[in-house]
Order: structure tokens, then sequence, then C-alpha cells
């Protein structure tokens, strides 16, 4: 019989530290795939909105031309990230108290529907016609919200994560970063490149987060009683 209660910081890790890892890591190679596959004209990683690789339609958009033939790859990677993240921090959250508890939960669960949202309702003329781009709105900035502020309070959780105090830190500045950066770029900088800042600040501290578990819990492997 294990030694280890289900809540240990170790027996946390054992799961929720690879699924902080392949979240970002199943986010990043698909958004690299689906990019690649555009047949019209190359995706720019820089001018482009993240949510038109996700978007089934084919056409100009408001100057822009989208056609990603892989789209719904993009969506289910989304989810499954978002999906990802939320057992994670759900998990963590139970070696917490208080409002860190109460938050580390409710941001991965936040998470989750944001990305869900956003792939479910991709910006382009439907959101228009059918007047569900409130639902894209939703989804686009709750998702920048929710991961970023995760990062924050899992920052100032990392004693009780049994974080090192480098990524304690590393993980409120992350966080900083990316929710500061929209009011202070959005609208003077390419779009692709502020939304990128944002989104990519929450996905390395997810996974050097999810390095960081993963490496304790090999460092510390399960004791039989």
């Amino acid at each position: 019989m294990s030694s280890l209660t289900a809540n240990s910081p170790r027996t946390v890790a054992r799961w929720a530290g690879p699924a902080l890892v392949a979240a970002p890591l199943i986010s990043l190679i698909s958004e690299a795939v689906v990019a690649a596959a555009w047949n019209r004209r190359p995706y720019s990683y820089l001018d482009d909105y993240v949510n038109f690789l996700g978007n089934p339609f084919v056409g100009e958009f408001r100057g822009f031309v989208i056609s990603s033939p892989l789209w719904w790859l993009m969506s289910i990677a989304w989810v499954v990230s978002g999906s990802l993240v939320a057992a994670a921090s759900v998990a963590q959250s139970r070696r917490l108290t208080g409002w860190k508890r109460r938050t580390t939960a409710g941001l991965g669960v936040a998470q989750a529907v944001a990305l869900l949202l956003f792939a479910a309702f991709p910006l382009g003329p439907a959101r228009f016609d059918d007047g569900t781009l409130v639902l894209y709105l939703v989804g686009a900035f709750l998702s920048i919200i929710a991961g970023n502020a995760l990062a924050i309070v899992s920052g100032l959780s990392g004693s009780a994560l049994g974080l090192p105090r480098w990524l304690a830190i590393a993980s409120i500045v992350l966080g900083c970063i990316g929710l500061l950066n929209i009011p202070l770029t959005y609208g003077w900088t390419p779009t692709g490149l502020a939304e990128r800042i944002s989104l990519y600040s929450y996905l390395l501290w997810a996974l050097l987060t999810g390095l960081a578990l993963t490496r304790a819990s090999a460092a510390h492997p399960r004791r039989q009683a």
C-alpha cells in the first residue's frame, strides 16, 4: 500500500505535471501543422488572428484571406489543451486553502470553457450574421485572462505546490506580461504578435510548471509501504 496520500504533492505531480507539459505542446505543435497547411496564402504568425487557424470559413474577411484546411485539428487541440489544464489545476488546488484553492480551480475551469468557446465560435462572417460575435470575444479574452491569472496564482502558491522559488517568480512575471500586454500593445502592434505574447506567456508557464512537477515526481518515486 502506498505511503502517499491522494493529495500529496508527489501524487498530484505524477499526472498533473505531464498534463501541463502536454497542453502547450499539443497547442503549439498543432498550431505549426495547421499554419503550414494554409493553401491560398501563407499564414502569418505576425499579422493574422490566432483564431483564423481554427476557422472553417474560406474566403476574404475584413481584408484577410482565410483558408485553413486543417481548422478542425486546431479546434480539437484547443479543447484538449484547455481540458488538460483544467484537470491539472483542479488537482493542484487540493494542495491549497482559502481563496487560492478556489481561484486555482476556478481559473482552470474558466480556461477550458474559454477555449471551448474559442474553438466553437471562430472569428469570421458567421459571427456577425448569427449574432454570436460576443461568444468569440468572451472565449478570446477569457482564455487570455484566465490563463495568465492562473500563472500568477500558481506563482503566489509556489511553496504549497512544491515549485522552486525561481519558477514561482517566473510564473508571476509571465502572468503579468500576458495580462498587461493586450491593453498596452493592442491596436498599434500587429494583431498576431499582440495576441501571441499573451498566449505564449501562459503556455510557457504551463510548460515550465509541468516540467518542474514531472521532475519532482521522477526524483521521488512512489514508495511502497
